[in-house]
């Protein structure tokens, strides 16, 4: 997985996942109500959501790809040709000035949220296809509400051998450490809200997972990664 990360990022990202995996134990898909129970407000509001983002989407401007943001995710984001776009408005803490000025309903709902670190749109071309990765870092739970989803052939996520299928207006949630991929085997593309929850770290660990978000925020900033995400 992620084959083009360099050999100190690949040594670290494994020997951090051992430390985390031995201390905390969860299953590739979590409860909404038990791990996140504020997904409710956003289902609530999933039609106000679609309207903002279908309208940036179809507005013509250039959507930054994944791999154009962060170079070492292309063996999953170029590995196909097919495009998978993102649109940034929250990344570790830190708002996107300039993105969310055109998400401004989406925004006022999210600050609302507790927990949430990372928001971001993710838009899949017919026939994308994500191949089998792992997150990198356990102290966070991933949640995904599905705003278009193809009305014809196989769209699904699947983590840990396990298949979901997206129902427009509805949440999943998940520990992205498992194996996981994402098939768009359609002919329509595929549009989700995708949030970073804080994970409730036990015990010390707590400070070392502090440790890790700060570096994690440092490695966003050095990598320019803001500036990259903005929409053209």
């Amino acid at each position: 997985m992620q084959k083009n990360r360099n050999w100190l990022f690949r040594f670290f990202r494994d020997k951090n996942l051992k430390y985390y995996n031995s201390r905390i134990k969860t299953p590739p898909y979590l409860e909404l109500d038990e791990f996140f129970p504020d997904y409710r407000i956003l289902e609530e509001n999933w039609e106000v959501i679609k309207l903002e983002v279908e309208r940036i989407v179809k507005s013509g401007k250039t959507l930054p790809k994944f791999h154009e943001v962060d170079d070492g995710q292309s063996y999953i984001s170029d590995n196909d040709g097919v495009s998978w776009s993102l649109i940034t408005l929250l990344l570790y803490n830190s708002w996107h000035k300039e993105n969310i000025k055109m998400c401004s309903k989406t925004t006022a709902i999210l600050k609302g949220l507790r927990g949430v670190k990372s928001a971001y749109f993710s838009i899949l071309s017919p026939g994308k296809i994500i191949p089998p990765h792992v997150g990198p870092y356990k102290g966070i739970i991933r949640y995904q509400l599905a705003l278009s989803i193809p009305k014809e052939g196989e769209c699904k996520l699947i983590v840990d051998g396990k298949d979901y299928f997206w129902k427009e207006g509805k949440s999943v949630l998940f520990d992205d450490t498992y194996l996981h991929e994402v098939q768009n085997n359609t002919d329509e593309m595929r549009i989700a809200l995708l949030l970073d929850i804080k994970r409730k770290i036990p015990g010390f660990l707590r400070y070392y997972d502090l440790f890790i978000f700060k570096l994690i925020q440092l490695i966003l900033v050095l990598n320019n990664t803001f500036t990259k995400s903005k929409i053209k």
